[in-house]
């Protein structure tokens, strides 16, 4: 029986992208990255630029099971990254 996909780990780079890895374990060798960018983010918020990083997690963390199942959804079809752009 295989593991639920999950999200694994979390990490906002100083740039102000945001990455999140997904897979079935935490040391899931082959896990799924969704970047999600300022642009994408200020879009989803009908903000302006810039977004500071804490937005940008908050984002993430407000909106979980979308953002798991976009990266779900993209695995399905052979991905194994997309950028949210």
């Amino acid at each position: 029986m295989s593991q639920p996909f999950r999200l694994i780990a979390a990490k906002g780079m100083q740039n102000g992208i945001f990455r999140l890895w997904y897979g079935e374990a935490d040391d899931d060798r082959s896990a799924f990255v969704l970047t999600l960018t300022p642009q994408y983010v200020a879009q989803a918020l009908r903000k302006k630029l810039p977004v500071t990083l804490e937005e940008i997690e908050e984002y993430a963390q407000k909106n979980e099971d979308r953002l798991r199942a976009i990266a779900h959804d993209a695995r399905a079809c052979g991905q194994n990254a997309k950028v949210l752009d």
